[in-house]
């Protein structure tokens, strides 16, 4: 499976993709109405990606993703950069992954599962950041 080769590569993705996200208005809304912040630990390589929506991002946006953040998250999940990059693209069934942790959660895991329906509109994003990124090898 493909993976990503450094943190940078990784860091890159993410901040592509969570400028891409922020125009996807309706799903963003609907995130920010939640309040809620997750952080994403992240290994092979190691990456902490914190999703903040208690708070607009610093140009008044909704929402905020930081790398290494101090804010408190509500859900913290782990997984290796494979399995991210597997779910971030829709193609990683969560509940089959917790169950062989390959995805660990902690934190109110309803509210983590009630999240999934609000972000799918997203998965279809994260391939074309793939993708711009000459990264189409990594694409599922």
């Amino acid at each position: 499976m493909p993976y990503f080769e450094s943190s940078d590569q990784l860091k890159a993705v993410f901040r592509e993709f969570w400028i891409r996200v922020q125009k996807e208005e309706e799903v963003m809304e609907k995130l920010a109405k939640s309040g809620i912040v997750v952080r994403f630990d992240i290994e092979q390589p190691e990456v902490h990606v914190t999703i903040d929506f208690s708070n607009p991002g610093p140009n008044g946006e909704l929402g905020s993703l930081s790398f290494d953040s101090d804010v408190e998250p509500e859900i913290t999940v782990w997984s290796t950069s494979e399995t991210t990059n597997k779910f971030w693209q829709g193609k990683l069934n969560t509940t089959i992954a917790m169950a062989r942790r390959q995805v660990k959660m902690d934190g109110s895991i309803p509210k983590a599962l009630g999240l999934l329906s609000k972000i799918k509109p997203l998965f279809k994003v994260f391939p074309e950041v793939l993708r711009d990124k000459g990264l189409e090898h990594m694409v599922l």
